[in-house]
């Protein structure tokens, strides 16, 4: 009892709806995929490469900071070793030390040759500031008032010589009268070369937005935030974060004090982002840009995606109908075919062209139909009656060039060796002949049929002299059981046309036997080894297809007509139970194995 689940309507419909009905929806959800995997492949494509892009201007902000950085330090290293300045900061702190006027000129061609360094200031107790102001718009505080806005004392004592830090007027201290500019502010400790005593500080500042105008590409959407070591921001292309800490920030999945903290706490599902840090100055550098904004470039694409999704859809369907009228159309041919020979039009033919599997039903059917004729049209009678005549003549069949070249082996030997040789020959040709002849019988006992191969392999022995040899080997069990005569001797004679006569130097050798199939008692194998040129691997499959073919190739007389003659007549007698092996190895010899049912006759 079988269970279909199948709705009677579906069953009902024909083969090309079905075959539509299946592939459409197949189809859609193909096509969705590959549209929705492209968009993402295409998305996360910008996205890595945006990556790489920001990446890369973070590393090159950091490369323009630390050249303006590492200016700074080289100008402010080469102002504390000046003889100069050393002579004024070793000078008497209560009396008022006189300004070397070219410390002054010198001072004022370091910062007329860098426009982007804005001032410079020195503060010491041992003379009055020292002041410089590119653009002179402003002036610094008093040494006083410094002290006493700023820790100027316990700046001193810092083990660290130098400081970088943002001063941003509207929200701190300023050191500048009236001065509203941001500014990034260097601030280096001054010590005497000889005691080592720190007696001022030395003050550079840069204006945020020449640090912004080394970084920023105008029309850029990207921003660039620089954070300083602390958790301070010092610059940004907007400029409306300076002087804030890095926690204020809307970026972030929970609040930051370090800029150490980025790339844990980021939100990367709203942004794309790269951070760097300066090992000059430990600043950081985060590249940001909203992940939304960059994927709104991706919509033209979306939308092309899905008008081609749409256009391959249909382009899929009206494909896919014609290719099903392809597919059924000859099955078409067929079905009204097949009803017309029911009613009894046996000369039907369908003319379906082609190897492919319809091809295949075409021409199985066309043969179908002509077998069904045949067999009609014949009497069983006459097909048993010439089956039986096919299996005399088959039967009957003896090598004439065999008994030409034995016939002229006797002679030769009569006239090179004397009687008693010509005697066994003689006798063993007439054995053959009495054993193949049999009283008409056409099975005979396996010693029999044995007997026959020995007198033949004797034959053989003396027509080659030394060349040949052979072993043969029944099992006890197996001396009544009866074969078809004539079985083994076209076997052992294959092996030695095309085996053994190839030979030209080594010493031919068969080996003939006859046991039960070992784990099977239902079945006997006869098997023939000869160490003969073996069969090349091309000739050999050709062989074991031909073995089990119908109708024997009309070819010339060679190892394959031979061994399918053997084939049909087994077939004959046993049916499919029995089987014939090949296996060999060119140059090396080759072993034939016959499997037949151990069945009483």
């Amino acid at each position: 009892m079988s269970l279909n689940l199948s709705p009677q309507w579906y069953l009902d419909l024909p083969l090309q709806r079905k075959l539509l009905l299946w592939f459409a929806p197949l189809l859609l959800v193909t096509i969705t995929i590959t549209g929705v995997y492209s968009y993402n492949v295409a998305s996360n494509e910008i996205v890595s490469k945006l990556t790489l892009e920001q990446a890369g201007s973070a590393r090159q902000a950091i490369d323009h900071l630390d050249y303006i950085a590492q200016d700074a330090l080289d100008i402010s290293d080469y102002l504390y070793l000046t003889p100069e300045l050393q002579v004024m900061l070793k000078s008497d702190s209560t009396s008022d030390s006189y300004i070397n006027n070219d410390s002054i000129l010198m001072i004022n061609r370091l910062m007329v040759t860098r426009p982007y360094f804005q001032f410079l200031t020195i503060y010491s107790s041992h003379f009055s500031p020292i002041q410089f102001n590119n653009k002179g718009l402003s002036s610094a505080i008093s040494f006083e008032e410094y002290k006493e806005k700023f820790d100027y004392e316990g700046f001193l004592t810092r083990k660290k010589i130098d400081d970088w830090s943002i001063e941003v007027p509207n929200h701190s201290k300023s050191i500048f009268y009236g001065d509203t500019k941001n500014k990034l502010l260097l601030t280096k400790i001054l010590k005497n070369d000889v005691t080592l005593k720190a007696e001022g500080i030395l003050i550079l500042g840069i204006d945020e937005k020449d640090i912004r105008r080394s970084y920023s590409t105008p029309g850029d959407k990207t921003t660039i935030i620089v954070i300083n070591s602390d958790g301070h921001i010092i610059s940004d292309t907007n400029g409306a974060w300076i002087g804030k800490p890095v926690g204020e920030l809307p970026y972030f999945t929970r609040t930051i004090d370090l800029p150490d903290q980025i790339d844990s706490t980021i939100e990367r599902s709203d942004w794309v982002f790269s951070h760097a840090q300066s090992a000059l100055t430990g600043w950081h550098v985060l590249v940001l840009q909203p992940r939304a904004d960059l994927l709104s470039q991706l919509n033209r694409i979306k939308w092309i995606t899905i008008v081609i999704l749409c256009l391959t859809f249909v382009m899929s369907l009206l494909v896919s109908w014609s290719v099903a009228s392809v597919i059924t159309q000859p099955i078409k041919l067929i079905l009204s075919s097949m009803k017309k020979f029911q009613k009894g039009d046996f000369s039907q033919q369908v003319g379906i062209q082609g190897k492919d599997e319809l091809g295949q039903l075409g021409s199985g059917y066309n043969i179908m139909v002509r077998r069904i004729s045949q067999l009609i049209d014949d009497v069983y009678a006459f097909d048993i009656k010439q089956r039986q005549a096919e299996l005399k003549v088959l039967q009957s069949q003896i090598n004439p060039h065999f008994l030409y070249n034995t016939l002229n082996t006797i002679a030769w030997t009569a006239q090179k060796n004397g009687e008693h040789t010509v005697a066994e020959m003689i006798y063993s040709l007439s054995g053959i002949f009495q054993i193949s002849l049999s009283q008409g019988r056409d099975f005979i006992e396996m010693q029999e049929e044995m007997k026959l191969a020995e007198h033949y392999l004797f034959l053989q022995k003396m027509r080659y002299r030394e060349k040949l040899s052979y072993e043969m080997e029944l099992h006890p069990d197996l001396v009544s059981f009866k074969i078809p005569k004539l079985l083994i001797q076209p076997l052992i004679e294959n092996a030695i046309v095309h085996g053994l006569e190839p030979l030209t130097n080594d010493i031919g050798f068969i080996h003939v036997s006859v046991a039960p199939f070992e784990g099977h008692p239902d079945m006997i194998q006869i098997e023939i080894t000869d160490n003969g040129v073996g069969i090349p691997d091309s000739r050999l499959r050709m062989i074991q297809e031909q073995l089990y073919t119908e109708q024997p190739h009309q070819t010339s007389r060679n190892e394959g007509f031979a061994l399918q003659n053997i084939m049909n007549r087994i077939r004959l007698f046993y049916g499919t139970e029995a089987t014939m092996e090949i296996s060999s190895m060119e140059n090396f010899g080759t072993r034939l194995q016959l499997l037949l049912p151990n069945s009483k006759r």
